[in-house]
């Protein structure tokens, strides 16, 4: 047996591979990794779980055509993962831009993604993982049958299990510190598909499933004898039902610490995600392994472990700081992580003991049942489908409401779920009652739990906590908000969660309304531009003080940001309702993509550079799609926050614009506020200083910002071309494929730093 848990973890090691890809593949169409996650892990399980309903016919299937032995079965099914999954890559060069110029439709003032936009894209992605996953799922239950009547065949699917998800552990650490940084995601990806085809290969020629398994004609899979007694019939149903209450727990614990940590932490990197996963596999991994071992283990004690479990989950949620203080001492809790290392113990810490604990209902039920004679494939196929359910429940649906009312449901959700396990009863009337108490007692927590904005989720002394909040807005990927400051000025700032975005401070003002001024000034005539990022819309309303400009798109991902412009009105001079603005929801790459208009300036202003997905916003190939939109002596700006990046970083994405635009400056906004300017054509700052006082709309804007004459603009210049050149010389440059940024974690303490030397 031996020879089959080693292969069988490298396809659990290949399987995770692929789920980590797919993280990256899916942020370059979607943009949004909250989205991203949910596509990806709920058509993962959701394939696992289809294709071990459907195993036992498959398995018939492929006995009837002639593989009779089971291991060459197995190997016929490897093969078709392998060969499917190469589905993601057609896609991705087919799916992307394929649904016209102009693909949405306006909603109350904002232009959305039209359905078929949205059907296209999240169809083709979900085909993409669930086709392959749903062969994935036909493999345990098959192994599982075919080694049922050996020896230890009642002890099989525990250990089976806990080889997988042995090998899915490493699978996920060498990818996303080892293959994604050597070889990007697209390698990888392909690596990992020839892994599985060799895989399959090998077993489609070796075969050698014992004696028991195999078959020298091809009858139908056998139906397992029905139990003699009512009391087996009510152990069966009460087995089954428990395999579907586990699968609903661990799903919405995943889907809920995704949120839980995200919201934790104030700057969420890409490596979350898969830090996530992969401690939940490891919690899966050793709680198989201790079933499998621990043979006085019984119910008892599982129904034991969901109670701890429920006040794991709930102690350690109280004390998220105070982990990221004992993790590391030196730095602010909102400075943290400062290292990938970190961030996988704090993962760690919330991750790992919950799923520990629940995950030893699963392998417990499967050696019962295979003890029984019954096929696994109904029981294992019903737990992955009770995960997607409780994945989109607390992945995506309670979200929806607000990230308060998420938190707190779940932690109601899970008791009522260890009530559930503790009190079940293997009778058929009582197990109907069960189910139907567990369903009022869900509905009525989804209507008792509070929905609001809650103060108590925030530091005693920070703003969210100290302030007026108004406009609490929420989706499936970030509840979003506006905190109003009187003191020591009236300010606004928009929130993520707990982290502060765009503000209408004035160091803020400074550099959003200069990423705007200094290209639009060098142009001759600018009357097209293009924002990426809406913010609190103080680089749109600097825009639309000039009067040359037509026409103003803005993109950006988070609608609510859109929709949230009325609270800064103030600041923003109502730019959100003029009529030269076109406000568009969509990932800016995406856009970049599909439009065909020219812009005469474009405008990047990402979330922080190092959070989840935003170093496609500082990629050589988001620049080319940039620079190709641009007309003639067309500008760039980006905005490069060298207090929240290493040093490292700093040149690899300076040195990553220069390789894309020919002309470039770099100017200081305010403090470590940088900002880059590139263009196809020389920049022409003479132009810049003629132009100064053309209109008197840009005047005032101007001397809003402290911006009084050219001489004040000529001083924010900190390195001309050849300056730039000559400091950042040509060499590796930040890619779509290799997301170094994610392995440079790093966030220097002190906002709005001063400039470091050049």
């Amino acid at each position: 047996m031996i020879r089959i848990f080693l292969l069988y973890a490298l396809s659990g090691f290949v399987s995770l591979g692929y789920q980590v890809s797919w993280f990256r593949i899916f942020a370059d169409w979607f943009g949004s990794t909250s989205l991203v996650f949910a596509v990806v892990v709920i058509n993962f399980v959701g394939g696992l779980g289809i294709g071990a309903l459907l195993s036992s016919r498959v398995s018939g299937f492929l006995s009837r055509i002639g593989l009779h032995d089971r291991l060459r079965a197995y190997g016929a099914v490897e093969l078709l993962v392998g060969t499917s999954v190469l589905l993601t890559l057609l896609a991705a060069e087919s799916v992307p831009g394929s649904f016209g110029a102009f693909p949405y439709y306006l909603s109350d003032g904002i232009w959305m993604q039209s359905l078929l936009y949205r059907i296209g894209h999240f169809g083709v992605a979900a085909a993409c993982v669930f086709i392959p996953c749903l062969f994935m799922g036909v493999t345990f239950p098959l192994l599982c049958h075919a080694f049922a009547a050996e020896p230890r065949g009642a002890r099989f699917p525990s250990a089976l299990y806990a080889w997988n998800t042995l090998g899915a552990c490493a699978g996920v650490l060498a990818c996303q510190f080892f293959f994604l940084l050597q070889l990007g995601h697209g390698t990888t990806f392909v690596l990992m598909a020839g892994a599985n085809v060799l895989l399959g290969v090998y077993f489609l020629l070796a075969g050698g499933a014992p004696a028991s398994a195999a078959r020298t004609t091809a009858p139908p899979e056998p139906t397992p004898a029905a139990p003699t007694s009512s009391e087996d019939r009510g152990v069966i149903v009460q087995l089954v039902v428990l395999a579907a209450a586990s699968g609903f727990v661990a799903g919405a614990l995943e889907g809920d610490l995704f949120k839980r940590v995200s919201f934790l932490i104030y700057v969420v990197p890409g490596a979350t995600m898969s830090f996530i996963s992969f401690w939940a596999i490891v919690g899966i991994f050793l709680s198989s392994s201790l079933v499998n071992r621990l043979t006085s283990l019984t119910m008892g004690h599982i129904k034991i472990a969901y109670g701890l479990a429920c006040l794991y989950a709930a102690g350690v949620w109280q004390l998220g700081d105070r982990i990221k203080v004992w993790i590391d001492p030196n730095v602010a809790v909102t400075d943290f992580p400062q290292s990938l290392l970190h961030l996988l113990a704090f993962v760690g810490i919330f991750t790992f003991p919950p799923f520990f604990l629940i995950s030893l209902l699963l392998p417990f039920v499967c050696n019962e049942l295979q003890r029984r004679g019954h096929h696994l494939g109904f029981a294992y196929g019903l737990n992955t489908v009770a995960f997607c359910v409780g994945l989109v429940l607390f992945a995506l649906v309670a979200p929806s409401v607000s990230i308060f009312y998420s938190l707190k449901l779940f932690l109601v959700v899970l008791v009522v779920a260890a009530a559930f396990v503790a009190v079940m009863a293997p009778e058929p009337r009582r197990l109907g009652l069960q189910l139907g108490a567990v369903a009022v007692a869900m509905i009525v927590a989804a209507v008792a739990t509070p929905r609001e904005f809650d103060k108590s989720f925030f530091d005693e002394g920070s703003l969210p906590a100290t302030n007026p909040v108004e406009a609490v807005k929420a989706d499936a990927a970030v509840t979003t908000f506006v905190v109003k400051e009187s003191r020591p000025v009236e300010n606004a700032r928009i929130y993520f969660g707990r982290m502060g975005m765009s503000g209408t401070n004035i160091e803020a003002q400074i550099y959003m309304r200069l990423m705007a001024h200094v290209p639009l000034l060098s142009h001759e005539k600018p009357t097209r531009s293009l924002l990426i990022c809406f913010g609190v819309g103080n680089t749109a309303s600097a825009i639309a003080s000039h009067e040359t400009i037509e026409q103003i798109d803005v993109v950006d991902l988070n609608a609510n940001v859109l929709r949230t412009a009325p609270s800064f009105r103030r600041w923003s001079r109502n730019v959100h309702l003029d009529p030269r603005l076109r406000l568009i929801n969509d990932d800016g790459r995406a856009w970049l993509r599909t439009t065909d208009v020219t812009y005469d300036l474009i405008t990047s202003e990402p979330p922080p550079p190092l959070a989840a997905g935003v170093y496609r916003l500082y990629s050589r190939e988001y620049y080319e799609d940039a620079l190709a939109h641009l007309g003639e002596d067309g500008l760039m700006s980006q905005w490069l926050p060298v207090y929240q990046m290493p040093d490292e970083i700093v040149d690899l994405a300076t040195r990553t614009f220069l390789d894309v635009f020919p002309n470039a400056l770099l100017m200081s906004g305010y403090g470590g506020e940088w900002i880059l300017v590139g263009s196809a054509s020389p920049i022409d700052l003479d132009r810049m200083e003629r132009r100064f006082s053309e209109s008197r709309s840009v005047v005032r804007d101007l001397a809003r910002v402290r911006v009084r004459k050219p001489a004040d603009l000529r001083a924010k210049i900190l390195l001309d071309d050849a300056g730039l050149r000559a400091k950042y010389p040509p060499g590796r440059v930040i890619s779509d494929q290799r997301n170094d940024m994610e392995h440079s974690l790093f966030l220097l303490p002190t906002a709005n730093a001063e400039p470091r030397d050049l």
